[in-house]
């Protein structure tokens, strides 16, 4: 073999082993862009559901009637509140609340979806409760209970004496189901340290050390994550399957200790429909314009809904309504946007379209 095909051979070697270089990095930017996003999207449902709980419990703990019954241990009384109250607020909220009342000794006094489980002592399953105790100041977090859920505690204190605690618990259900609207599957994971107190998720599967603590859980992705193992996607945060993307992020309870971890699994599939990296961000932030939508179509429809949101609003919430929708959106923004400047336009514009470069003249 002459020298120049020496060199030429060499040449196509470094080429191809720099081209290989590159697609890696890119690709693994993609991939590290993508869990930006779906954390971005985790933290946001899991503070809107905090502070639905928390708005909740303390909406609750504030009724002077339901502190009465608790403290003439009128159970009866006290049920009846809870189911009235939390029943208007799920006609208002869209969604289940299931709210408790604890007596300051840890049994359980009332709860508004079941009263088989009154006079039950938690005591075992809820160590927190002796932090509310001591401190008298509310807890909201995700705690191993009888099972994992989300709870927000609100200690009613009369004459500076504990007398009980308002709860409202938001199970996983909720969360599995706002991720399923986007494709996205989830698999929430509880350290094994806590199986004696979650008495509730003694049949649940187990992946190593962990227990799966959501109902009905994707059994492709608890298999394949058997035979992978959890270290490395605990460990990096990303784990890349043969057909799906694993995304980690670890769960706190109100002591800052480590009880467990959200999987979000995206599909390749999936991943494949975004081509750049402007246009599969953008596809995503979408989301959350969608989140804006439903929340706005799911009140009375007999209310003109767009009367009172704002120019920047419709235009977010005009790239993902309803047909029809969008005709009465666009009418209203011809009469607002009328009265604005040209400076105020492209303020607007900007706003609204951050992640898009634009060029041309205003007109």
């Amino acid at each position: 073999m002459r020298l120049y095909q020496k060199y030429l051979i060499l040449v196509l070697l470094i080429l191809l082993t720099m081209i290989g270089y590159f697609y890696v990095q890119k690709k693994q930017e993609f991939v590290n862009r993508i869990d930006i996003v779906l954390m971005n999207l985790l933290d946001k449902q899991i503070e809107q559901e905090k502070a639905e709980s928390f708005a909740f419990a303390f909406a609750l703990a504030q009724n002077e009637t339901l502190q009465t019954a608790i403290e003439n241990n009128n159970t009866n009384k006290a049920t009846e509140i809870l189911k009235r109250y939390t029943s208007t607020l799920e006609v208002f909220s869209g969604s289940k609340i299931h709210a408790q009342i604890v007596t300051n000794d840890f049994i359980i006094f009332a709860r508004n979806w079941e009263s088989t489980s009154a006079g039950l002592s938690i005591k075992a399953y809820r160590p927190d409760l002796d932090d509310i105790v001591l401190t008298q100041k509310p807890h909201l977090s995700f705690e191993a209970a009888r099972r994992l859920v989300l709870i927000a505690s609100i200690p009613i204190v009369k004459k500076k004496h504990l007398i009980g605690f308002i709860e409202v618990i938001q199970k996983l259900d909720a969360m599995k189901n706002y991720f399923a609207n986007y494709d996205i599957d989830l698999l929430v994971l509880m350290d094994d340290r806590y199986k004696d107190q979650a008495i509730l998720l003694k049949n649940n599967p187990r992946i190593e050390n962990m227990i799966v603590a959501n109902d009905d859980a994707n059994i492709h992705h608890i298999s394949y994550l058997k035979h992978t193992g959890l270290n490395g996607l605990l460990t990096n945060g990303i784990l890349e399957g043969d057909d799906y993307f694993y995304f980690s992020r670890a769960i706190l309870n109100s002591k800052g200790q480590n009880i467990g971890s959200f999987v979000l699994v995206l599909s390749k599939k999936k991943m494949k429909l975004f081509s750049a990296f402007e246009e599969e961000l953008d596809t995503f932030l979408t989301y959350s314009r969608k989140d804006l939508y439903y929340s706005f179509i799911n009140h009375n429809p007999s209310i003109n809904l767009w009367d009172n949101s704002t120019a920047k609003e419709l235009l977010s919430l005009k790239k993902c309504v309803h047909p029809e929708d969008k005709i009465a959106i666009e009418e209203k923004l011809r009469t607002d946007l009328d009265n604005y400047t040209k400076d105020e336009l492209v303020s607007l514009l900007l706003d609204t379209n951050s992640n898009q470069k634009s060029r041309g003249h205003i007109k």
